[in-house]
């Protein structure tokens, strides 16, 4: 039991002392999220972007939250904070069903590109959290 216990705390300081010398700093952060929305008759479409929210279980907390009436194609970059996430979720509110895409690029990644039919009353939701995996360690 001792020698598990031995090697469970040398496999951590050095899981630990790699992460460490491989660190992140502020720079690896991503810096902009880009939202695009397309769609066949998009009158009646709200798109709800928040870059301050949580999730507790199955919801999302927003903290402050921007929701834009879609009028035409859409596409609007939104500066990221240090927490480095976005919620952009599209929400049907119109009476007949709408054919959409959704797509976040993230500093000229794309993280979600999603064409979908959205019924009425439903909408197509993405959140975007940086790790350390999406610059390219791990």
């Amino acid at each position: 039991m001792t020698i598990n216990k031995a090697r469970l705390v040398r496999n951590y300081t050095v899981s630990l002392v790699l992460l460490i010398s491989g660190g992140c700093t502020v720079t690896d952060l991503p810096e902009k999220a880009t939202v695009t929305v397309e769609a066949t008759a998009p009158a009646n479409l709200a798109l709800v972007v928040s870059t301050r929210f949580r999730t507790v279980g199955n919801e999302t907390v927003f903290n402050y939250a921007d929701t834009i009436q879609v009028t035409g194609d859409y596409t609007q970059d939104f500066a990221l904070n240090e927490e480095a996430r976005i919620s952009a979720t599209l929400i049907n509110n119109g009476e007949l069903p709408e054919v959409v895409r959704l797509a976040v690029s993230v500093d000229g990644k794309v993280m979600f590109d999603q064409p979908w039919i959205l019924g009425v009353g439903e909408s197509l939701p993405f959140i975007y959290r940086w790790t350390i995996s999406d610059r390219g360690v791990g």
